[in-house]
């Protein structure tokens, strides 16, 4: 069983964005609030509500983008960016 790597709640301003890079195979939860996650290279839009859970299935850049205020944790196994970088929306 691979070790895992959680990190602490991490909180989303409406239009707050969350990046990670090389994420494959972290999950992400949203705790509460509403979520939009797209990763490169795929046309899915995926939204979560509080309760619900996404796990990454590709590498190259995910973004996480608060639909209303939010929080959320990500959950990865070594080697996934989990923390990622957090940055305020224009």
């Amino acid at each position: 069983m691979a070790a895992v790597v959680e990190a602490e709640l991490i909180a989303l301003k409406a239009r707050g964005i969350h990046r990670l890079e090389a994420g494959r195979g972290a999950l992400i939860e949203c705790v509460a609030g509403a979520l939009w996650i797209t990763q490169q290279g795929d046309h899915r839009d995926i939204t979560l509500l509080a309760g619900e859970r996404f796990r990454l299935d590709r590498d190259g850049l995910a973004v996480v983008y608060g639909l209303e205020p939010a929080r959320m944790r990500i959950t990865a196994t070594p080697g996934t960016a989990a923390a990622g970088q957090h940055l305020r929306a224009a």
